[in-house]
């Protein structure tokens, strides 16, 4: 399967690659909550799911000119105290300066705040061969079947210990930049994959496997059916994201062309639980 997005000229630079998946970070954040735009950063919030960490969070957090680590984080805490949630988690923005980012970093540390990495990798070069999917499988858009997508998110936030996981997952569903698969065998949920649309960036996101239905070729069959997404789609650049520690996961995607483009750190408080 050609995929027109490898042949870009000039080529980016690392630098200029990570600030493009931040974008998509941004986008990606949007439909879960309410924006504003606060001197440290860009703070998203939803009382209405309070739980999910991806619905409040600040992004691109760095120090302006003449506030300390101390007001910043006052700002912060004050903002989302008087929106009726907490914030879960912090992203410093990785295209300020050093002297912007460092102090905040520090002081969460000091606060006891703790590190939560995740690797972006990004489609460097195309499948090296055929790509064999999993058979008996249909797949339909998510949002002809609302029913099938809201059981098979409500099946991984019972297995996450997530309050309203799926609530925010099926935010995604308005999202009209947001293509859901899901995958069906004889009337039954299996499998999901979403795929964000940025302008020129894509980025695929959300893959689930139902776990009865692991190890079947079914995860590989979504990463294919998302990278057709991909190609159909035009994009120039396409990233995901995995858990350092899935080694299983990194090597399917490997599969694809993903090769690891950098490491994102967040820091949530020490008593936040994964979300």
């Amino acid at each position: 399967m050609p995929l027109p997005i490898l042949n870009v000229r000039p080529t980016p630079s690392p630098d200029d690659l990570v600030r493009y998946f931040h974008r998509t970070e941004l986008h990606y954040t949007q439909p879960l909550g309410e924006e504003m735009q606060l001197e440290v950063g860009t703070a998203f919030t939803n009382p209405d799911i309070p739980d999910v960490h991806d619905a409040n969070r600040i992004l691109a957090a760095a120090l302006p000119a003449g506030t300390s680590p101390a007001e910043g984080f006052a700002e912060v805490e004050s903002h989302f105290a008087a929106k009726g949630t907490r914030c879960w988690r912090w992203m410093l923005n990785s295209s300020a300066p050093p002297a912007e980012t460092e102090p905040l970093r520090e002081y969460l540390l000091s606060r006891g705040y703790v590190p939560d990495a995740v690797d972006v990798l990004y489609l460097a070069s195309m499948p090296t061969g055929p790509i064999v999917e999993a058979g008996g499988l249909t797949i339909i858009p998510a949002r002809a079947s609302f029913r099938h997508a809201r059981q098979l998110a409500e099946e991984g936030e019972a297995r996450r210990k997530c309050p309203n996981l799926a609530e925010a997952q099926m935010l995604h569903l308005d999202d009209p930049h947001w293509d859901c698969l899901l995958a069906l065998r004889e009337g039954r949920p299996l499998a999901t994959i979403g795929v964000l649309a940025v302008g020129e960036l894509g980025r695929i996101e959300g893959l689930y496997v139902s776990e009865s239905a692991r190890r079947q070729g079914i995860g590989r069959t979504m990463i294919s059916r998302s990278m057709e997404i991909c190609a159909r789609s035009l994009f120039k650049h396409v990233f995901l994201t995995c858990a350092p520690e899935n080694a299983a996961a990194r090597a399917l995607y490997q599969q694809f062309g993903f090769q690891k483009l950098a490491t994102v750190t967040s820091y949530g408080p020490p008593d936040a639980r994964v979300a």
